[in-house]
């Protein structure tokens, strides 16, 4: 796939509101839209002689979410299975489904943005399913302790429709509240949405790990851990694009088949991780790449089968802001062949003995 363009069709998203009109809080300034991850310190060889075939995969985050990815690339796994993987970060602000649709990248690891694309018209599909829960925390500010503290304030995400927007909302709909409660503002990455808290910009936002290891240490409160609501939705799935499973469907069975290798690292081998998150947040505390992947491992799928009712319950969520989602069939947004015929030949079993 082409990474010549890639700019152009990060198309940056515009302050959206849930009510009412409000400025982007400027606590940090604007993370650059897509970004080449690090060069991996080694890598395996590939496992045949013949040339890698080069191809792109974006991410969403600079998350542990995404660590599937970072694994699958810098231990090698991508180029056993005869893959150049070059992966591109892409903030959840600056549209990556976009980049998918046009081509400028060959598979994107992504929540429900997806399936909003989808539903607009575009043709993504879900092939692989490494995390299924969202893993982040709702943050706020000093003084912001409870749900009367927090209505009527501002609260951001890195865009409406975003996976830290319904993070967010499943935080407010648990503290009894609902979107139309506060007021969203945008914010590009989700280092941003902790500086626009730190700073009094907006009352809270949803974070990931490891920044939410940031707003602990300084002393910002926690109102949810959005993980233990018990919802379970396309957190951060592998997408691609169905004209791309008609016309290469063995290119997406070895992006599938090394997204699945790269769990059972995650898994087994927690120093080799720690490393990897390390070098992708560029984080050098050891205690906080620990607490990171504690948080982490426990929610990686063995099977990432992309199951049917969660993208059920992600359509529920969609609802309130994209129409289409009522009625849309939860099937049309997966594709579980790739990960049915691994589970069945025995190669994910393999995995663990």
């Amino acid at each position: 796939m082409r990474r010549s363009g890639l700019a152009s069709v990060l198309v940056g998203v515009l302050l959206v509101t849930a009510c009412g009109g409000t400025a982007a809080p400027s606590a940090s300034p604007p993370a650059t839209a897509s970004a080449a991850a690090p060069a991996p310190a080694a890598t395996a060889a590939p496992s045949a002689s013949k040339a890698l075939e080069k191809i792109e995969i974006g991410y969403a985050a600079v998350s542990s979410n995404q660590a599937s990815a970072w694994v699958a690339k810098d231990k090698g796994i991508f180029a056993k299975y005869g893959l150049d993987a070059t992966l591109e970060n892409i903030g959840g602000g600056s549209s990556p489904t976009a980049a998918l649709l046009a081509d400028k990248i060959t598979a994107l690891q992504i929540s429900v943005e997806a399936m909003s694309a989808t539903l607009q018209g575009g043709d993504i599909v879900y092939v692989a399913a490494p995390i299924s829960v969202p893993l982040f925390w709702l943050i706020s500010g000093k003084g912001v302790k409870t749900a009367a503290d927090l209505k009527g304030k501002k609260v951001a995400a890195t865009g409406i429709g975003t996976a830290t927007y319904y993070a967010a909302v499943l935080g407010l709909q648990k503290l009894g509240l609902t979107p139309t409660d506060v007021t969203f503002v945008h914010t590009n990455t989700v280092p941003a949405i902790l500086a626009a808290v730190e700073s009094g910009q907006v009352a809270a936002g949803a974070v990931s790990m490891p920044t939410y290891s940031k707003a602990k240490a300084a002393g910002l409160n926690t109102l949810v851990n959005v993980a233990d609501v018990g919802f379970r939705y396309p957190s951060s799935w592998v997408a691609v694009r169905r004209k791309t499973i008609q016309e290469r469907p063995d290119l997406v069975a070895a992006i599938v088949k090394a997204e699945t290798e790269a769990i059972s690292v995650e898994i087994k081998d927690p120093a080799a991780t720690e490393a990897i998150i390390g070098r992708y947040t560029k984080i050098t505390d050891q205690a906080l790449l620990k607490e990171t992947y504690d948080d982490l491992a426990p929610h990686l799928n063995k099977v990432p089968t992309p199951a049917v009712d969660e993208v059920k319950a992600a359509l529920g969520l969609l609802a309130a802001t994209e129409p289409k989602a009522k009625t849309a069939d939860p099937q049309s947004f997966v594709d579980t062949s790739f990960v049915d015929a691994l589970q069945k030949s025995g190669f994910i079993d393999s995995l663990y003995k």
